[in-house]
């Protein structure tokens, strides 16, 4: 695989990307399903949790897009290799971030 420079700025997207997605993930598992909440088995969400779920999927989607639509992507020659260069880059940062 080709060595990519990948810049900063969308290596630290990425690593928030992913950081926003576990948070989603794990509020995704502690908020009732709507299924238990229609057979009330549960609690519906409370105002701050579904607050807190909007400004997370709203946050995955801009930095989605702010990753899908920076200009490096135009440099690079093979995309499929460059995203797997990112993808490698940010796991190698945030575990090197979770050690610290």
């Amino acid at each position: 695989m080709a060595a990519y420079e990948i810049p900063p700025d969308l290596l630290q997207k990425r690593v928030d990307f992913v950081a926003a997605q576990t948070r989603l993930s794990a509020l995704g598992r502690a908020i009732p399903s709507a299924a238990a909440v229609a057979a009330l088995e549960a609690e519906p969400p409370t105002e701050e949790q579904r607050q807190e779920w909007l400004t997370l999927q709203g946050e995955c989607r801009r930095l989605a897009v702010e990753i899908q639509e920076h200009t490096w992507w135009g440099q690079v020659d093979d995309r499929k290799k460059a995203e797997k260069a990112l993808r490698e880059a940010a796991d190698k940062m945030a575990t090197r971030d979770d050690a610290d």
